[in-house]
């Protein structure tokens, strides 16, 4: 018996005794769209009518989870999606619990329509019955992307003709009806995405690693004449509102206004428009502020969702309207609500490179830290450019210049540039690089150890100071003896520190954990169910990675997200771990060996710190005069800690005056050597060790 008439008949059999006498579970890999289409009203009627039968409805909960773990969709026909929307009892559908409800349902069914009807008399049928089991006319107005898209998949021209007639009827000429006559012409495919984002469409755009709903619109040019057409005529109603040539009015644009202009800019900013770049400068600043001294707004809900859109699609120009908005802003709450987008939207550029080395108008401070931000992405989603562009665009300006001509770069082969800003390998000779040729970040983890160690001492004896940690950076690389994704279960973590720190570094709580995206992989940190301001302790688990919906194996994670995650779970573990877990006494001696071995070693930041500090102060170690041993620096009877920077003596704290009120002329202690890279940890270790060594402290 195949996979489908073995469903088929367990769903239109005999009713099973109990749940769990239905069987062994089948395997649907070979079950096709169609035949799932074919057993599609059977499944809907047994999860829909829920006072049938409990054990029939557990099974077909059961097949509608594997399928979407396998991302298999229903094909349905006009007589199978008829029949599907049948199940559903006739009900009151004039509130709006039993309107949503129902509603979002229809949509998603008339979304797996994958064969248009093939007569009018199925077009009528169709159009009859979704038109049967739509809301009153009064909710239409909130519906509309749903009823549209619903009418353009099943061909109702009749009730795509009465949605237009509503929305005039109820906005006049207002922005939501001219939007919906321009989206009545883009492809039903576009429509049905759109549709089908919910409330989800407001924010983001990936926080269940999927694709923004509005997507599909980029490109459209009828669409996209309307965006541009839109955004510009708010700008300048704005202009002339601030210019007093027309009366102030707090909040001119609504929030069905607002819902359409911020659509409109979040196509143009996904598609990084021309106009988009020259329209967002004025409208942002002049959105939050009213031209006389009232504290009210313009638009209050065009300037919230505008923020939100700036930290999910950010653009140079984005940004740097969202920053003249903060300094003209007086509303207070909207002030607070546009200060909580700037810091994400300013990481969350760092993740569209392309578009972010377009840095302009910015003060130079801020340029050296958006580049900052955006090579560090670059860690753990590489952006290729070919070598010509390359040298323009990083060797264009001072600051980005800076930056290029202390990191190492990858063509065919690594290589820095001189000091005329020519390539050259590690030994200092000149490397031939065709400009077409493509230019990455170089990154360790990709190099043998005896390239990393060339570069690191390459850096050591030019005493170059490079902008971002990348020489020296750690690598992670998965455990030959043990599963990659477990390497960092077993400790116990303070959750009010890890919560803190998981925030600052872009962690994102989630119910199944920490989430943060690296590149196109989803990393999710399992450390159960957290939510801001807990402060008990949380044992951590294991890492999972996922691209988009799919969970992706450990060992096929791309060697650099997978370093670049483990990196960043390692700070998060050795800043809030408070102790390894308890031993539950079923582990064997030798098991609890390796494992408490396998945890000291995981400490890659520590070791990383531990390595610099062994080459700057090789000569004192040489000397016997120092001594690095686990998280520690032996200075005699001194010790200096790895992970906080305090230094101990006899079990007792030790205060070290390190910051000299005049540094210019402060002695320079001959035990303090030149640090590759910045980071105030290490410095403060280091200038700690050469205190110690000169004298300071000594009892």
């Amino acid at each position: 018996m195949t996979t489908f008439a073995e469903l088929h008949a367990r769903l239109a059999g005999p009713a099973p005794d109990h749940e769990r006498f239905t069987g062994p579970p089948l395997d649907l890999e070979g079950l096709t769209p169609d035949e799932l289409g074919r057993l599609w009203p059977l499944l809907q009627q047994a999860v829909q009518v829920r006072d049938g039968d409990p054990a029939r409805r557990q099974q077909a909960l059961d097949i509608l989870e594997r399928a979407r773990k396998l991302g298999l969709v229903p094909h349905l026909d006009t007589a199978l999606l008829c029949a599907t929307l049948r199940v559903i009892p006739p009900r009151d559908r004039s509130t709006p619990a039993t309107c949503d409800t129902d509603f979002h349902w229809l949509v998603m069914q008339a979304g797996y329509l994958a064969v248009a009807p093939a007569s009018a008399e199925e077009a009528a049928m169709l159009e009859a019955q979704l038109a049967h089991m739509l809301p009153p006319v009064e909710y239409w107005p909130r519906l509309r992307y749903g009823i549209l898209a619903m009418a353009r998949v099943a061909g109702a021209r009749r009730l795509a003709a009465r949605l237009l007639d509503s929305m005039r009827e109820h906005y006049n000429d207002g922005l939501p009806a001219r939007e919906l006559a321009v989206l009545a012409r883009a492809a039903p495919a576009a429509l049905m995405t759109l549709a089908g984002g919910g409330p989800f469409w407001y924010r983001g755009g990936d926080e269940e690693g999927r694709a923004h709903p509005s997507e599909p619109m980029v490109g459209d040019p009828d669409y996209a004449a309307f965006a541009r057409a839109v955004l510009e005529e708010a700008a300048q109603v704005l202009e002339r509102m601030h210019a007093g040539e027309l009366p102030y009015k707090a909040d001119y644009y609504d929030s069905d206004d607002g819902h359409v202009l911020a659509l409109a800019a979040r196509v143009g900013a996904l598609g990084d428009e021309p106009w988009y770049r020259a329209v967002i400068g004025r409208l942002l600043p002049l959105a939050c502020v009213a031209p006389t001294a009232a504290r009210s707004a313009p638009s209050q809900a065009l300037t919230i969702a505008l923020g939100y859109l700036t930290e999910a699609v950010p653009t140079p120009e984005g940004v740097a309207a969202l920053r003249a908005a903060l300094k003209v802003v007086r509303h207070a709450g909207l002030e607070k609500k546009l200060a909580r987008h700037l810091k994400p939207a300013e990481r969350r550029l760092a993740t569209r490179p392309e578009i972010a080395l377009r840095l302009t108008g910015l003060e130079p401070k801020q340029q050296r830290a958006m580049l900052a931000a955006l090579l560090e992405a670059c860690f753990s989603r590489p952006v290729e450019l070919p070598y010509r562009e390359w040298r323009e665009r990083l060797l264009g300006t001072d600051a980005a210049a800076a930056f290029a001509r202390t990191l190492v770069w990858r063509a065919a082969a690594s290589f820095m540039l001189d000091q005329n800003d020519q390539p050259v390998d590690v030994l200092g000779q000149a490397v031939r690089i065709a400009g077409d040729a493509g230019v990455v970040l170089w990154h360790p983890v990709e190099a043998a150890a005896e390239e990393r160690d060339a570069w690191r001492t390459h850096l050591l004896r030019r005493e170059l100071r490079q902008p971002l940690r990348q020489v020296f950076r750690e690598c992670y690389v998965p455990p030959p003896d043990a599963d990659p994704g477990e390497v960092f279960r077993g400790y116990e973590l303070d959750g009010r520190r890890l919560i803190g720190m998981a925030g600052r570094d872009g962690w994102r709580l989630e119910y199944e954990g920490m989430v943060r995206q690296f590149g196109d992989i989803r990393a999710v940190f399992g450390i159960g169910r957290l939510y801001p301001g807990y402060a008990g302790i949380v044992p951590s688990g294991p890492i999972a990675f996922l691209r988009g919906a799919q969970q992706v194996a450990a060992r096929d994670v791309p060697p650099r997200v997978y370093s670049e995650t483990c990196r960043a779970v390692d700070l998060l573990v050795s800043v809030s771990t408070i102790a390894l877990e308890t031993d539950d006494g079923q582990s064997t001696w030798d098991e609890r060996t390796r494992r408490l071995f396998l945890l000291r070693d995981q400490a890659g930041i520590d070791g990383m710190r531990r390595q610099v500090l062994e080459r700057v102060l090789s000569a004192q170690v040489a000397a016997g005069t120092v001594s690095v041993q686990g998280f520690h620096v032996h200075v005699g009877d001194a010790r200096v800690s790895l992970r906080t920077g305090k230094v101990w003596r006899d079990g007792a704290q030790v205060e070290l005056a390190l910051k000299p009120a005049n540094k210019r002329d402060a002695k320079r202690l001959g035990a303090v050597p030149w640090l590759p890279y910045d980071e105030a940890l290490l410095e403060r270790v280091v200038h700690s060790v050469g205190a110690l060594l000169d004298g300071a402290g000594s009892r």
